[in-house]
């Protein structure tokens, strides 16, 4: 990402600044304006890879700007964000060339990764057309565990099959590392990878995104658009949260799955496919099924080979091998010397009920490498609200120097957020990605410690 120019189209100068701010902190090239007259001279100018606006931002209209991007035939993509989120005006835009369109308060971590994706977008010459064996990249598997072991074991039975496989877990449990350790394994391996989740994308959205449209299929269809049905032909098919698909997409996907065909939307004949799907959900499909959500002939077709992973909580053998692994990935990352994590720290991570998974985890281990002030991480490091630190540990291998706790969780959120803002020389963009939470939530935090007359 770094040396990429990115321009901000955003009229609130707060808001305009913290992205300013954490862009650059990425190492990009930004620009903004509190003013979207001249945002088409500017992208003539300067040709910027991704262009974030604001609809609301004066003296800019998205519809009209997007139009006249086409016409230039600038390769810049756009993000839209929106305080004011309508359907129709979403699917105008995006069928006019918006890659995302982000309902304000937006996390920054979610357009963060909407730019990443923006980059991939903008620029499509540079990226090959097809991933050579020797260039791939191997998925990572971290585990100890016998039960987890045994799911890939027979996800890697199942991967040249053409079979469709349903993959059920918590949120944050790995359900895409599974998907993608499938597709890794499959004589599709060489071919493309499409993800779509089916519940980040209105109802409208979502079908033409998965089977495509014909020009003039609906307003502001200007030109024919391909669905990633046919984007992952002789590939994999990625759906993401499935049982969130409306019923009346359910069956078109029901006819693909059994007709290996799609039909675009406003289109007159069906488009051969040859698709392998993944389908993943954190919810129990059988359930879902029960309670009318699903369909019971859809759930039957996916779930050919079924695949359930194990929350992080049933499986604590893995906690202290993934530890090791997120701090040496996260030195690396961030150039920092943690060597790993003392006793009392493992302790407290094992009493932890970890309702986020390994993803949860993965943060923590994240947040506490750039917290600690060792090259241990400590239990303060940490930064868990709710868990209680026992001294169990004594003889020689207990750890040292651990001081005293915050009597309540909310001392303990306040001296998490003073430590932290410390830490980061009082960025707030940055202190509130360490922490977990929206700058919006970290800035009403220290509003109410003003109030208190505690800072």
């Amino acid at each position: 990402m770094p040396g990429h120019r990115i321009f901000i189209i955003l009229e609130n100068p707060k808001e305009r600044m913290e992205y300013v701010r954490f862009f650059e902190d990425l190492g990009f090239l930004v620009d903004a304006t509190p003013d979207g007259s001249n945002a088409l001279s500017y992208l003539i100018e300067k040709k910027p890879d991704v262009v974030i606006a604001d609809i609301g931002t004066p003296s800019f209209c998205a519809s009209e700007y997007l139009k006249k991007v086409d016409e230039a035939k600038l390769l810049c993509q756009t993000i839209i964000l929106t305080a004011e989120p309508v359907v129709e005006h979403a699917v105008n835009l995006m069928k006019l060339g918006a890659l995302d369109y982000l309902i304000k308060p937006v996390e920054i971590e979610q357009l963060e990764l909407s730019t990443k994706r923006a980059l991939l977008a903008s620029k499509p010459k540079l990226l090959p057309k097809k991933v050579s064996p020797s260039h791939h990249k191997k998925v990572q598997i971290i585990t100890r565990d016998k039960g987890i072991q045994k799911l890939f074991t027979l996800a890697s039975k199942v991967a040249n099959s053409s079979a469709s496989i349903l993959i059920q877990g918590e949120s944050g449990t790995g359900k895409e590392l599974f998907a993608k350790y499938i597709h890794e394994k499959s004589d599709r391996y060489n071919r493309p990878f499409v993800a779509v989740n089916c519940a980040a994308l209105p109802e409208n959205l979502l079908e033409s995104e998965l089977f495509g449209h014909e020009k003039g299929a609906f307003t502001g269809a200007i030109s024919r658009k391909t669905g990633k049905f046919e984007l992952a032909h002789k590939g994999t098919l990625f759906l993401d949260e499935i049982t969130e698909m409306q019923f009346h997409l359910q069956a078109k996907l029901l006819r693909v799955l059994q007709e290996k065909v799609v039909d675009r939307v406003g289109g007159t004949e069906p488009v051969d496919v040859d698709v392998r799907v993944v389908a993943t959900t954190n919810r129990d499909a059988k359930q879902a099924v029960e309670k009318g959500d699903f369909r019971e002939d859809l759930f039957y077709r996916l779930n050919t080979i079924p695949l359930v992973i194990p929350p992080l909580r049933d499986r604590k053998g893995d906690l202290e091998v993934l530890c090791n692994f997120f701090v040496q990935k996260y030195c690396k990352i961030d150039g920092r010397h943690v060597k790993g994590l003392t006793k009392r720290a493992v302790s407290l991570l094992s009493r932890h009920s970890f309702p986020g998974n390994v993803r949860e985890l993965e943060n923590i281990i994240h947040r506490a490498v750039l917290l600690a002030d060792s090259d241990l991480i400590e239990p303060n490091d940490l930064l868990i609200d709710g868990v209680e630190q026992k001294d169990d540990l004594t003889g020689p291998d207990a750890d040292q120097g651990v001081g005293p706790e915050p009597s309540s969780l909310k001392e303990m959120e306040q001296k998490m957020i003073f430590k932290t803002l410390d830490q980061t020389e009082g960025n707030r963009t940055h202190a509130a990605k360490i922490l977990g939470i929206s700058v919006r939530t970290l800035r009403n935090k220290l509003n109410e410690y003003k109030e208190k007359k505690l800072i």
